[in-house]
């Protein structure tokens, strides 16, 4: 029997016997072996370094989106989240002939109306469902390339993209519309929805008139159906897109699970009786949206400050960094296979539990190596327990990451073959050994026992929580607890 076979056969075996051993070699490979293969294990725990960074800006790709501004009650910073849309439609499109519209205005054929609609899943936990906001829709000049990578920090406006005297709408926007009556917004078919009434006189780049937005759609399909062919034509030529943004106000922060551009118009049929109609164009994942957080990085500076501890913010707000020990672990040890790593950190109770005005904590965090925090997320990887970790709090209110030594090992052959070739090679790669928690959105296909993620994105929604670290930690130090396995001589 081969020992590297032997070993990785047992491995499991050790992994549960972990919690229960010591810094002394225990005789109980003989249990699992032939006394020819003899196989000896021991444990250790050492110490970690923490300490909370700057998530700076994030890559969020709109799934899902959300729109708000919210105060963070643990430092009385806002964070504010806003988007853009572009509306797609489906192949094959096609409007009424022009002949039988009913609707129209100037003589020709029009819109009686036209709005944006935002409706909304559920509101964060912190949201006043009274509070008012002041949100606005602008129109794109020319539509955001496709073929780019947008991370959390990229402003639209800044970036030139808003249409300079183009169609520019305000609303007050209250989660709980009280125009509608309490029995309406309990009821299990009503959907909350933000809408943005565009029946202003709207004027094209090429200064003609409509009388609103929805004629001016209509009359680009009845002058250039080509237009209308697919989605992208749609964009490049008609409507490239709209920006949503927070003016004024805060305390509501809600999720939208859907968007879309309604046209309202009416029809007569071969008897002249009128029929109201609508077309509607999808602000959905098969285009474009691009989402801009806007955090406090004053009050994120002082929180990184705070050494008493590390903080998990998001969204794109703060990471804990992680070094791991990896000299340490095998200094004395090289001729041993590293069985299993664990290492769990601890959350710390808001002094304010229980509270209602206290922000959830991440669902779930990724451990990732520090530098692979970009690709991880541009290329959609997965959690695959080598290189990426998740891990959820559940009901021990920690993270645990219950067996990484591969990603250990990894990181001493990287360095034992980095400087095989070059001295100072440690030196050049910083990051050798740290690792990043990442709070995120884990995406699952299935259900129960079936289900299964199928994509990570880093978190948009508002959440934090502090873990026990950092250079002044007054708790239990955070420690990477590893089993060793060895074959006698």
């Amino acid at each position: 029997m081969k020992r590297k076979t032997l070993l990785t056969g047992v491995a499991i075996a050790l992994i549960s016997l972990s919690a229960c051993t010591n810094d002394e070699t225990l005789d109980i490979g003989g249990t699992l072996t032939q006394d020819s293969d003899k196989l000896t294990i021991s444990s250790a725990a050492y110490n970690v370094a923490t300490k909370t960074v700057m998530a700076d800006s994030v890559l969020l790709r709109p799934n899902p989106c959300y729109l708000g501004r919210i105060k963070d009650p643990e430092t009385g910073a806002y964070v504010k989240s806003e988007f853009t849309t572009q509306f797609s439609l489906l192949e094959n499109y096609s409007l009424d002939a022009e002949s039988n519209i009913a609707s129209i205005y100037n003589g020709v054929a029009g819109a009686d109306s036209c709005q944006i609609e935002l409706f909304l899943k559920s509101a964060n936990d912190l949201t006043d469902t009274l509070a008012a906001l002041k949100i606005n829709a602008s129109e794109l000049a020319v539509p955001i390339p496709e073929n780019a990578t947008y991370y959390s920090n990229f402003d639209p406006k800044e970036r030139g993209y808003i249409r300079k005297g183009g169609l520019s709408k305000d609303k007050m926007f209250v989660y709980n519309d009280l125009s509608v009556s309490s029995d309406v917004r309990s009821s299990s078919g009503y959907i909350n929805v933000i809408r943005f009434i565009l029946n202003d006189p709207y004027t094209d780049k090429e200064g003609k008139t409509y009388n609103n937005y929805g004629s001016y759609i209509l009359q680009q399909y009845y002058r250039h159906p080509e237009y209308f062919k697919n989605s992208y034509e749609f964009i490049q030529n008609v409507c490239p897109g709209f920006n949503i943004t927070v003016v004024d106000g805060g305390g509501a922060y809600a999720e939208m699970y859907e968007m879309g551009l309604r046209v309202f118009y009416r029809t007569k049929n071969s008897n002249d009786s009128i029929i109201d109609k609508a077309t509607v164009f999808a602000g959905t994942e098969e285009v474009l949206q691009t989402v801009k957080i806007t955090n406090d990085d004053d009050v994120l500076q002082k929180l990184i400050a705070d050494n008493t501890c590390t903080y998990i913010k998001s969204p794109a707000g703060l990471y804990t960094e992680v070094t791991l020990p990896v000299d340490e672990i095998f200094g004395s040890h090289e001729n041993d296979s590293l069985m299993s790593a664990k290492i769990t950190f601890q959350v710390i109770n808001s002094v304010t539990e229980g509270d209602d005005e206290e922000l959830p904590a991440p669902s779930s965090l990724l451990m990732l190596p520090a530098d692979s925090l970009k690709s991880f997320f541009e290329k959609k990887d997965k959690a695959d327990n080598v290189l990426y970790y998740s891990a959820s709090s559940g009901s021990k209110n920690e993270y645990a990451f219950s067996n990484i030594s591969t990603l250990v090992t990894r990181m001493l052959q990287a360095k034992r073959s980095g400087t095989a070739v070059d001295s100072n090679w440690s030196a050049k790669h910083p990051n050798w050994n740290k690792v990043l928690l990442v709070p995120i959105y884990i995406q699952m296909t299935g259900s129960g026992n079936n289900a299964t993620p199928t994509n990570y994105e880093h978190s948009s929604t508002v959440a934090s929580t502090k873990l026990v670290g950092g250079t002044a930690n007054p708790y239990t130090p955070v420690q990477l607890k590893v089993v060793y396995g060895k074959f006698a001589q």
